[in-house]
């Protein structure tokens, strides 16, 4: 993937490397007497093991160069390594982004707490400075402000939560160069600075790609709204051109098409939602040298076009990684299937080949699927396929990865 990167890359100010962007956390059911939730970010993968006992314990396997396992070194781990958290801190939930990390939850006295660790050239971290962390450090929050959800993009993050009235807020920090903040401008931040939102807008999700960025939510009179923000050179915020946007734009969604879900990738964005009668359809926009919107060969497109999907097959989530998309439902029959489309070569569609796809492809997870029942059947463990990007079951490459909070 980064070798793409690098041929991508051109005098932009766009950083090399391509990360992950933020992935809710991929949680397991019970292990025994164990809850363990796995959360996979950019080249590196947390384990967090929840005991019913009270204990709760952090660990780290992969890529550390800056200090993103927050384990006080700079060393690659291929071996899981218990990471030492804050003293009196317990966990809620563990956030990956590209080589950085955050830890949110609860000081010794209740407070809520945020931490990070790793990479941060463009302020991704929210420490007000861009000096790396290889240990946990505690991030400010504005005064008065509950953090909610925390996200982390490709080194730009975002916090939503309440203001000391109860009003919703949106903060963000870290790298900027195509407006993605949606601040209006194209600077880099240190520090959280408050985003503005769209007047009468109520935000609900926000959905982070690698350098463009999309709030769904409701308008002043309940209605859906979709608003982007960032680099659009591929059309993959569907304005039907190519112009980056440094401010929130307003994103026209199919007639008669109700929008459930906005999912982002690279530069590469789809839409989930029903069609006027109320069956299930997909949109797609953007980057598709690789097959990743599964529309057949197609370099770009800047405009929503209609996904076509394998025959009875329904749709129930969409993920989006780099350059490569699956999708996750039911066939026929009702038995759970796995698609697949786009960039393959180091074979994380999981197709046993190398092979690039431009068309959904199906996944064979029976095998995967009947193991997994047997280990339920034998009391070992419960799992089930999910999105990479945000719950539960194992992972397919990139997250979110249906990347919203």
């Amino acid at each position: 993937m980064r070798e793409i990167d690098k041929k991508r890359k051109h005098s932009s100010g766009e950083p090399s490397g391509i990360g992950l962007f933020a992935k809710k956390p991929r949680t397991s059911s019970e292990l025994t007497d164990l809850e363990m939730r796995v959360v996979a970010g950019d080249s590196l993968t947390f384990l967090y093991i929840k005991g019913k006992g009270g204990e709760d314990k952090l660990y780290a396997s992969g890529y550390n160069k800056y200090g993103q396992l927050g384990v006080g070194d700079e060393r690659n781990r291929n071996k899981w390594t218990e990471v030492p958290f804050p003293k009196g801190f317990k966990i809620e939930k563990v956030i990956a982004g590209a080589e950085y990390s955050f830890l949110k939850g609860k000081g010794k006295d209740g407070e809520d707490k945020l931490y990070a660790s790793g990479w941060n050239r463009y302020g991704q971290l929210g420490l007000c400075n861009t000096t790396d962390r290889n240990e946990w450090t505690e991030v400010p929050v504005p005064q008065g402000f509950t953090v909610e959800k925390v996200m982390a993009g490709l080194y730009h993050s975002w916090l939503k939560g309440k203001g000391k009235d109860g009003e919703d807020k949106l903060y963000a920090c870290g790298w900027n160069y195509y407006g993605q903040l949606g601040l209006g401008n194209t600077t880099n931040r240190t520090e959280w600075t408050e985003v503005p939102v769209p007047q009468g807008f109520s935000v609900e999700k926000v959905i982070a790609g690698r350098s463009h960025i999309f709030l769904k939510g409701k308008g002043e009179y309940g209605e859906d709204k979709v608003y982007a923000s960032g680099t659009n050179r591929y059309g993959q915020l569907g304005l039907g051109d190519i112009t980056d946007r440094n401010e929130w734009t307003e994103v026209p969604v199919p007639q008669g098409f109700s929008v459930e879900k906005v999912i982002a990738g690279d530069d590469h964005s789809i839409l989930k939602g029903k069609g006027k009668d109320g069956e299930d359809k997909m949109y797609a926009a953007g980057y598709n040298t690789y097959g990743q919107l599964g529309l057949g060969h197609r370099w770009k497109t800047r405009k929503w076009t209609e996904v076509p999907v394998p025959q009875g097959f329904s749709v129930e989530k969409v993920i989006a990684g780099g350059f490569h998309s699956f999708i996750k439902g039911k066939g026929k029959d009702g038995e759970g299937k796995l698609y697949a489309s786009g960039y393959n070569t180091y074979g994380q569609l999981g197709l046993g080949d190398t092979a690039n796809r431009d068309k959904w492809t199906e996944v064979p997870i029976a095998d995967l699927l009947k193991k997994l029942q047997e280990d339920v059947n034998d009391g070992k463990q419960e799992d089930d396929v999910s999105e990479a990007s945000g719950s539960s079951g194992f992972s397919m490459g990139l997250n979110p990865r249906d990347c919203m909070f």
